[in-house]
């Protein structure tokens, strides 16, 4: 939410402008494809592939029917410009990974370093007031294909 200064120009009556998306708590995080996730106990050797062209995407929850692309396109201009909904291998890549006997139990996933977020879509009403028509989560990829474990 924008109270409004120098930078942004108030609307006609008084309110600062309809900034349309607010987001928070980002944070950065592993988007993990869900068809590239193994398991394994404590000891158990993990491995992971995938083929050049693979996409996976990250995920969006909201209250009410939203345009995806219009928050992905708000989110790469206020939180990274490398935000996306899918991203595809350019390359072929695996690994593999054992479970530490301290561990009771591990996973080995491919997927990206992105971003996960709350966000609220809304407008200020004649009496300057927020109100929210749709809220809810995303956690989106935003950097090449990755692997990671747990």
């Amino acid at each position: 939410m924008d109270s409004g200064n120098a930078n942004h120009p108030m609307n006609p009556d008084g309110c600062p402008p309809d900034p349309g998306f607010s987001f928070s708590s980002v944070k950065g995080t592993f988007v993990g494809d869900k068809s590239k996730t193994v398991y394994g106990q404590s000891g158990v050797t993990l491995s992971v592939s995938v083929a050049k062209g693979h996409t996976w995407t990250g995920t969006i929850t909201a209250s009410a029917k939203l345009s995806e692309s219009y928050l992905i396109a708000s989110a790469e201009e206020s939180i990274s410009g490398s935000i996306s909904y899918a991203k595809t291998t350019t390359v072929t890549l695996g690994g593999s990974w054992t479970v530490p006997k301290t561990q009771k139990e591990g996973w080995l996933a491919l997927g990206s370093q992105g971003y996960s977020f709350g966000w609220q879509y809304g407008s200020y009403n004649g009496a300057c007031r927020w109100i929210v028509s749709n809220h809810g989560t995303a956690k989106l990829p935003a950097k090449s294909p990755f692997i990671a474990h747990s």
